[in-house]
């Protein structure tokens, strides 16, 4: 083999080296050539995988400019809805003529809401299982008298009616603002369904007549057991008088301090009959 390997370099002048790499025939030079064809390759492999490499950079330096240029300065819709993975409703701002209306576990709580809130530009807050639990209404109406304006900030509790309210409210006749706090009962609102004999989605004219059903001495009791009562309000009445409102568990006010707008201001408790026993000044 060697012998014939040397007389074949010999014959063609070249040296043995020279034909390994220019890959003649014989077998040593056939096993070179295919090594350094191998090595070739894999040369041509890295060198196109940083060229590749280098090319993606230069395209993410020279797009990410004109990506940034082209998003939207400004986004023009009539209801925009943010909802959560599962595509349950996590918040939802809406124009007037597209209100969301109030669920609970996904139910609509009742029917018409939507319907009501028409003409109010709202942002609805959902936690994200399908509860709403709060929300912003802002808006003017037309009206015989003129006209009325809402501006509305509150949140509800877990499974239940609004518990904090932020509000202003203002027509023809004056305006009054403040803040009102309620306490609701622990069980959701789909139970005092439930108990009312309605069905979720009842409509509000259901609701009242289920609420008239209950014989009249206990009404006002069964309501709160029902919905709750409000316990706490500041803020301004028409009159111009500022007033701080405190009541009892049974909803009726027991601590009044009030600052009219001409006159002087006065602080009062009252017994659980809403007759004053103690007045400063005296």
């Amino acid at each position: 083999m060697q012998q014939q390997k040397f007389n074949h370099s010999t014959d063609t002048g070249q040296s043995p080296d020279t034909d390994r790499v220019a890959g003649v025939d014989g077998n040593g030079d056939l096993i070179s050539a295919i090594q350094y064809k191998r090595v070739r390759q894999q040369l041509i492999l890295v060198w196109a995988a940083i060229s590749g490499l280098l090319l993606a950079l230069l395209i993410m330096v020279i797009w990410s400019p004109a990506r940034e240029s082209s998003l939207p300065p400004v986004v023009t819709v009539e209801r925009l809805e943010v909802v959560e993975p599962d595509g349950s409703p996590a918040m939802i701002l809406a124009n007037s003529q597209r209100p969301a209306a109030a669920t609970i576990d996904g139910q609509l709580i009742m029917e018409g809401q939507a319907e009501e809130r028409k003409g109010t530009p709202s942002i609805i807050f959902f936690d994200g299982k399908g509860d709403e639990v709060g929300g912003m209404l802002f808006g003017t109406r037309e009206t015989p008298d003129g006209y009325q304006a809402g501006r509305h900030l509150s949140f509800d509790g877990y499974g239940q009616d609004q518990t904090v309210v932020l509000a202003h409210y203002q027509d023809s006749s004056g305006s009054r603002s403040g803040l009102t706090i309620s306490d609701r009962p622990s069980h959701s609102l789909l139970e005092t369904f439930d108990q009312l004999g309605l069905e979720p989605g009842a409509s509000r004219e259901q609701m009242r007549a289920a609420i008239e059903s209950i014989p009249e001495d206990r009404r006002a009791s069964r309501t709160r057991e029902l919905f709750g009562t409000t316990r706490a309000f500041l803020g301004s009445a028409p009159d111009g008088e500022a007033r701080l409102e405190l009541k009892d568990g049974q909803g009726r006010p027991r601590i009044l301090i009030e600052t009219p707008e001409d006159g002087e201001p006065a602080i009062r408790i009252l017994d659980e009959t809403g007759e004053t026993v103690l007045q400063l000044p005296g």
